[in-house]
């Protein structure tokens, strides 16, 4: 089993919002922002509910859509082949 940084990079800006918002906010505020990065769906205060797609593009999709495409040209160039005779157990890029 190996696990690609490059794709698990791209989760790091929708996983800085999510922790700023609990800092700041607490739990609820934290899902509501997992919510409003993978889905692009948030409610405010008194129920109302707001779609924000860009959001959602902007925080998850683009960066991970970017990490699966360095990740498949990593495999291509032989970077993860290179990782594996060097003796790195766990790592791909």
């Amino acid at each position: 089993m190996r696990i690609p940084l490059a794709v698990v990079g791209g989760m790091v800006p929708m996983g800085a919002d999510v922790i700023g918002a609990i800092s700041s906010n607490g739990w609820l505020a934290g899902l509501d922002h997992l919510s409003l990065c993978t889905t692009g769906i948030t409610t405010k205060p008194g129920g109302a509910v707001e779609w924000h797609p860009s959001y959602a593009l902007q925080k998850f999709y683009l960066p991970m859509l970017g990490g699966v495409v360095a990740h498949k040209l990593a495999a291509r160039l032989g970077v993860n082949r290179m990782l594996s005779r060097a003796g790195i157990p766990f790592i791909s890029i």
